[in-house]
């Protein structure tokens, strides 16, 4: 069975860098990014002065048993709207399985249930079919499509727009915590 309280997100802190930026720029997870280069230790220093500093920002850690497997970070915060984007990704290979669902429904749960956020959007880059599946499996729906909006391997990519409105994400919850429980039955 699999134990929902071996995972946690935590948040960022200086001495985690080395590891987000070696994920970071790791090929598979650069692939899936609207920056695709590879971030200098000097660049990475400066994104995590600004997230720190950023009261619009919050960046998490998603560890299994106090080691990290992946991160979470939530942009864009607005409060008089309550809405925000977000991004995640798991580093590590050698991780439990379902890792990515219970990242989703622990930062879902942060977002709206603890933070009160009332609608998260993600932009997905149209070729991410993984991450447009993982998105509609947490209950986010599609709501356009960005033409020829990034510049990616000399050719310009559609990005697809989606979000998630805090009261759907309590019945998609549910039945998440459920599938993964049974999974592991």
């Amino acid at each position: 069975m699999l134990e929902l309280d071996k995972f946690n997100l935590i948040d960022v802190e200086e001495e985690n860098l080395e590891i987000l930026l070696k994920w970071r720029n790791s090929d598979h997870i650069r692939a899936s990014m609207y920056s695709d280069h590879i971030i200098s230790t000097a660049e990475h220093q400066r994104w995590f002065k600004k997230v720190k500093n950023d009261e619009s920002t919050i960046a998490k850690l998603f560890v299994y048993e106090e080691k990290p497997i992946g991160f979470v970070n939530f942009t864009k915060i607005d409060r008089k709207n309550n809405t925000c984007y977000w991004g995640f990704y798991i580093g590590e290979k050698h991780r439990p399985p379902h890792s990515g669902t219970v990242m989703g429904l622990l930062a879902l749960e942060f977002i709206f249930e603890k933070y009160g956020i009332r609608k998260v959007c993600a932009e997905v880059l149209d070729f991410n079919t993984t991450s447009i599946n993982y998105h509609k499996k947490l209950g986010f729906q599609e709501e356009g499509r960005l033409v020829k909006h990034i510049l990616k391997n000399n050719c310009y990519i559609d990005i697809i727009a989606m979000a998630l409105f805090s009261e759907h994400w309590l019945d998609h919850k549910e039945k998440l915590q459920q599938e993964v429980q049974q999974k592991y039955e």
